[in-house]
C-alpha cells in the first residue's frame, strides 16, 4: 500500500520561547521558537530575519582618539547624536577616557578627519573619579525650550554639563570659576553635584542619582536649564527611594527604584506632587527603560515590563510582557551586573534591544549577549515578540533621525564607536544565527512519523546558503539523527520596475525563480520532530517565513 504523505504548516510567530513546554508550543503556538539567536522578529515581512550587521561607524577614523594620535584608552564612555543648531545639522559626541590621565575628554566626529576634541577656551576634560567614585558611563538628553537645541550629559562623578553647540557649562550648586567664563552663569543652590540621571519633564530639567543623595530629585527652572536658584523656581524632591531612573511618560515623570516605582505629576495648583505607584515592582538596571510604540518598558527582577496607562484614569499595567523568555531574563539578572547593560531603540522597527556587556577588555565580544524585543501585528494584533543576539558587545547605546535616516549607534571596549544595522558582518567577523522550531508531534505523540521532506519558506536579500538539522523525540540521545542538510539560495529575482536599477550591481539576478522555497528531503523518524536552522557567515540577510513538514504516519507505540 502506498504510504498517505501528510503535511503540517508552520507559520514563523511567536519569537523565542525558552520556557520549552514541547507539548503546548506544538499545539498552540508552533511557529514560536526555542532558540533565536541573531534573528529579529520582522514586522515588516512577518518571520524571523537575521539580522543586519555593523561596522565602525568611520572605517578610517574609528576609534574615539585624535585622529592620528593614540590619546585614548578604555571603552566609550558615552555617545550622542545631538540637533546642533548652530553647526546646522548634527553632531555626533563621544567621551574616552585620555591615555595615561585621570580625566576623560569629549570629542566630535567630522567626516573625512574622523575624531576631534572639543577645545574651545580649554580642552573640555573632566575627572574620572571624585570621593571614591569612577566615571563608568554618561547619559544624556536634549531639548529645546526655545533658544535652540541643548544637551546635558551626567557621568555620576561630576557636574552635569550643558553643550548648546557652542559653549559647555556645568551645572553647579556653587561655583568658583571653571571651563568657561560665562560658567558662573549655570546651576544655583537647587542642583545636584554628581548627578547619574538626567531628563526633561514639564520643561523643566531633572537631575538625580547622586551616589551621596540617592534620593534626590533636582529641577531648574521653567524653559530654563542653566538656572537651578530655589528664587527662581528651582527645587527639589525627596524620592523616599534610592532613584534606579527618571524617565517621562505622558503626564508623568515615572521614578523607578529597585523595588518601588513613583510618579511625579503636576497638581492643580501647578506645583510638583509625588504619588506612589508600586511597592513591588521595581527595575534592575537604569538603561533598560526605554519608550518604544507609545509605551514605556523596564527591565525588572521578573522580566520586561510595560508602564502602560489601563482605561481606568490613573490606573497603570504593570504585567510583564517577557514571560516566554522568563528563564532568559533571569539567567541574565542572576549572572550580569546590570550596571553595565545598554538599552537603545530602534524607532523604525518599532524594536527596543538590550545588550549586556563586560566591563574588561578580556570579555571576547563574540560571547557578548542580549535580548530584542519588537512589537509585530499577528491576525491583526500587536504583541511583543523577542530573540537573542550573540556578539554585539557594547559600552553605550544611542539611536535618532540624521535627515530622515535612523542611526543606531553604540561604543564598544575597544574604544570605536560602530553604527548597526549596516553591512553584512559585526565589524568583519561571522554573524552566528539559530533558530530552532520546537518539537512537532504534529497532533499526535504516541505515533511515529517517518519524515520525507522540509519546506522551507524564505524571504532571502541575497544569495545565501543554510544548514538545516533534523532531531527526533524531545532531544533523546538514543534516537539517531540524519547529518546536516546544506540549503542554498540564489536570493530573490529583481523585477524591472523601469527605474532604479543597476543592471551591474551585486546579488541583481535576472530571470531567476520567484519561488521563495527551499526544499530538503529528509531522512528519519520520531514521534516527535525539531528542524534548525544554522547560518555562519557574512552573507546577506535573510527571513525565515515558515516551514511545511511533510511525513508519513507509521506505527503506534
Amino acid at each position: 500500500m502506498v504510504d498517505q504523505i501528510q503535511s503540517f504548516k508552520v507559520v514563523s510567530s511567536g519569537g523565542l520561547n525558552s520556557n520549552e513546554n514541547h507539548l503546548n508550543l506544538s499545539d498552540n503556538n508552533a511557529g514560536s521558537a526555542t532558540r533565536l539567536i541573531n534573528y529579529e522578529p520582522s514586522g515588516t515581512f512577518g518571520g524571523y530575519r537575521r539580522l543586519s550587521g555593523f561596522a565602525k561607524y568611520d572605517s578610517t577614523y574609528g576609534t574615539v582618539t585624535v585622529a592620528g594620535s593614540t590619546t585614548g584608552q578604555g571603552e566609550v564612555l558615552g555617545i550622542a547624536i545631538f540637533k546642533n543648531d548652530v553647526s546646522g545639522g548634527s553632531t555626533i559626541i563621544a567621551a574616552r577616557q585620555d591615555a595615561g590621565a585621570t580625566n576623560y575628554s569629549f570629542y566630535y566626529w567630522t567626516a573625512n578627519v574622523g575624531w576631534r576634541k572639543f577645545t574651545l577656551d580649554h580642552s573640555v576634560t573632566r575627572p574620572m573619579t571624585a570621593n571614591s567614585l569612577t566615571v563608568k558611563k554618561l547619559r544624556h538628553v536634549q531639548f529645546n525650550f526655545g533658544s535652540g537645541n541643548t544637551i546635558i550629559f551626567v557621568d555620576g562623578v561630576n557636574p552635569a554639563i550643558a553643550f548648546n553647540g557652542t559653549n559647555w557649562k556645568e551645572i553647579k550648586s556653587s561655583h568658583s570659576g571653571g571651563y568657561h567664563a560665562d560658567n558662573n552663569t549655570a546651576g544655583g543652590n537647587q542642583a545636584l553635584n554628581a548627578p547619574a540621571l538626567v531628563d526633561v519633564f514639564e520643561n523643566h530639567v531633572f537631575l538625580s542619582g547622586h551616589a551621596a543623595t540617592g534620593a534626590a530629585i533636582a529641577h531648574s527652572k521653567p524653559l530654563d536649564g542653566y538656572t537651578w536658584t530655589s528664587a527662581a523656581g528651582a527645587g527639589q524632591i525627596a524620592a523616599g527611594v534610592d532613584v534606579v531612573q527618571i524617565k517621562p511618560f505622558r503626564d508623568n515623570l515615572f521614578v523607578f527604584g529597585s523595588n518601588t516605582i513613583k510618579k511625579i505629576t503636576v497638581n492643580s495648583s501647578g506645583a510638583f506632587a509625588l504619588e506612589n505607584v508600586t511597592t513591588n515592582v521595581g527595575c534592575v538596571a537604569a538603561d533598560s527603560v526605554l519608550e518604544i510604540g507609545g509605551d514605556l518598558v523596564f527591565l525588572s527582577p521578573s522580566g520586561v515590563r510595560p508602564v502602560a496607562g489601563t482605561s481606568r484614569i490613573g490606573d497603570v499595567e504593570l504585567s510583564p510582557l517577557s514571560t516566554s523568555i522568563q528563564s532568559k531574563v533571569t539567567g541574565i539578572i542572576d549572572n550580569f551586573d546590570m550596571s553595565n547593560l545598554d538599552g537603545v531603540v530602534v524607532r523604525s522597527k518599532s524594536q527596543f534591544r538590550y545588550f549586556v556587556g563586560d566591563d574588561g577588555d578580556a570579555a571576547a565580544a563574540s560571547d557578548a549577549i542580549g535580548i530584542i524585543g519588537a512589537l509585530t501585528q499577528t491576525s491583526g494584533a500587536m504583541q511583543w515578540e523577542f530573540g537573542e543576539t550573540l556578539g554585539i558587545r557594547t559600552s553605550c547605546c544611542t539611536s535618532d533621525y540624521i535627515g530622515t535616516t535612523e542611526v543606531i549607534l553604540h561604543g564598544d571596549y575597544d574604544g570605536n564607536v560602530y553604527q548597526q544595522e549596516t553591512g553584512t558582518s559585526f565589524n568583519s567577523e561571522d554573524i552566528v544565527a539559530v533558530y530552532s522550531t520546537p518539537y512537532l508531534d504534529f497532533g499526535e505523540t504516541e505515533q511515529r512519523k517517518v519524515m520525507r521532506k522540509i519546506n522551507t519558506f524564505i524571504r532571502a536579500e541575497g544569495p545565501i546558503e543554510m544548514l538545516l538539522s533534523v532531531t527526533y523525540d524531545w532531544g533523546d540521545p538514543d534516537v539517531s539523527v540524519p547529518t546536516t542538510y546544506s540549503q542554498t539560495s540564489a536570493g530573490a529575482p529583481t523585477i524591472y520596475n523601469g527605474r532604479g536599477i543597476d543592471y551591474g550591481a551585486t546579488n541583481i539576478i535576472y530571470g531567476g525563480s520567484s519561488k521563495p522555497i527551499i526544499t530538503s528531503d529528509v531522512q528519519g523518524s520520531g514521534f516527535a520532530t525539531q528542524a534548525t536552522i544554522v547560518t555562519v557567515g557574512q552573507q546577506s540577510s535573510y527571513t525565515i517565513q515558515g516551514m511545511v513538514f511533510e511525513f508519513s504516519a507509521a506505527g503506534r507505540r
